[in-house]
């Protein structure tokens, strides 16, 4: 058997628990985990950070790796804390998934923390999704001009990009495309922070209100600004999850807003109404073809490693001058891309999902592995060629034109 090969998997999720009595699965297999890999439900620390004692539990972007751990010997895996990233530690690996941590997460912890990051994963070359892949995730308007551009439906949006923006001049936009109701939120941001919902009535009469959040988030690249859809939060946002290109399987839920008791509703599996999974399913197809070409840490183009599609629904008018969605009939819409540092859901699904997600990312992980060795014998037997090309041409090359060949006298000197 070949050696193992080593892998990292990025980590730092707090919100996606698999030992949870929800989960469907077998998780003896999370018996003997180190304690230090469970998050404290209140602090949201993990536990080697915590008081001795504390109790916490797995979420999903470990719970994955171990189960790897304990059942592929073919891989060595390496579960990486965000203090610990460093160039050398993901060098040391021939391929890193971000499965909970990334720059996104860095945000959060400063400005100098973003460019160390950001330098990391940008230079480090065996990241998975590439730099490539995640940038323009990251930058919503890259991925959603993109799909506008392609024809995938999306809510009316305005960009309001760092530097040509100001609150008059986007409330002037906002009017002239004929909103009643907006929403912004912010590309390089997760949790929903920076999201606020207006009408543009209540921003003419009271413009601190823009100038307030412009006030408060100056340094984001871009804000993102839609017409408010208010069917969004009366019909489920399904999310599709892909890898590789292919469907996986759904979640669907409403808002807090939008339900009766003020929780939140996921379903799952054959509870989703086929109408909107397969309307995801067709919306979140469309959106991946926009996505830049995965490539290994060599260059060589292979199949996207997690993807998440998160489709909306609109069932009433729109106001935008530039678009005309039929307020009688349900529109389907594009809303987010995600990718694999995003919420699995797996204690909501109706099967135990976490040997399907250690198959998928062993896999992928031999793959990358197989297709460098590839690569390297290529590189390396390239010149041999060449040579041989060469020497063989030269053997064949006829004498130059006008050269006698003369044969040599019988002392062996030319006559």
């Amino acid at each position: 058997m070949a050696a193992p090969i080593r892998v990292g998997f990025l980590v730092g999720k707090d919100t996606d628990l698999v030992e949870d009595p929800k989960y469907v699965g077998d998780a003896s297999f999370l018996a003997d985990m180190p304690d230090k890999y469970r998050v404290d439900p209140d602090s949201k620390e993990y536990l080697k950070n915590c008081e001795a004692g504390t109790k916490g539990f797995a979420h999903a972007d470990v719970a994955i790796p171990w189960y790897i751990h304990k059942h592929r010997k073919e891989i060595e895996v390496d579960i990486i804390f965000p203090e610990d990233i460093t160039l050398k530690r993901l060098k040391s690996n021939t391929c890193n998934f971000v499965i909970g941590y990334d720059v996104i997460n860095a945000v959060f912890e400063g400005k100098d923390r973003v460019a160390q990051m950001t330098k990391i994963f940008k230079t480090c070359g065996n990241v998975m999704p590439s730099w490539e892949v995640q940038e323009f995730i990251y930058y919503k308007s890259r991925y959603m001009q993109a799909c506008i551009d392609a024809g995938v439906p999306m809510a009316p949006t305005i960009f309001a990009f760092r530097g040509k923006r100001s609150p008059s001049k986007l409330l002037a936009e906002i009017k002239a495309r004929g909103w009643k109701m907006f929403v912004m939120k912010q590309s390089f941001m997760a949790f929903s922070l920076g999201f606020t919902k207006l009408s543009v009535e209540e921003c003419e009469n009271n413009p601190k209100i823009l100038e307030e959040y412009f006030a408060e988030y100056p340094d984001c690249p871009e804000y993102v600004v839609q017409e408010a859809i208010q069917g969004f939060v009366r019909n489920w946002e399904t999310r599709v999850f892909w890898f590789n290109g292919e469907f996986l399987y759904a979640i669907a839920n409403k808002a807090a807003v939008s339900t009766d008791d003020g929780e939140e509703r996921i379903v799952t599996g054959d509870d989703i109404p086929a109408e909107f999974l397969e309307n995801a399913k067709r919306i979140g197809r469309e959106a991946l073809k926009v996505l830049p070409q995965l490539k290994t840490p060599d260059g060589q183009p292979i199949p996207m490693t997690l993807i998440r599609t998160d489709v909306g629904c609109s069932d009433s008018e729109i106001h935008d001058c530039n678009t005309n969605w039929d307020p009688t009939k349900k529109t389907f819409f594009l809303n987010e891309i995600e990718y694999g540092g995003t919420t699995y859901f797996i204690r909501h699904l109706k099967f135990d999902s976490i040997p399907m997600w250690a198959k998928l990312y062993v896999d992928k992980a031999l793959e990358i592995r197989d297709k460098m060795q590839i690569g390297e014998e290529a590189a390396v037997e390239e010149p041999k060629q060449k040579r041989a090309r060469v020497q063989q041409a030269v053997l064949k090359k006829p004498a130059a034109a006008g050269a006698v060949l003369r044969k040599p006298s019988a002392s062996g000197k030319k006559a």
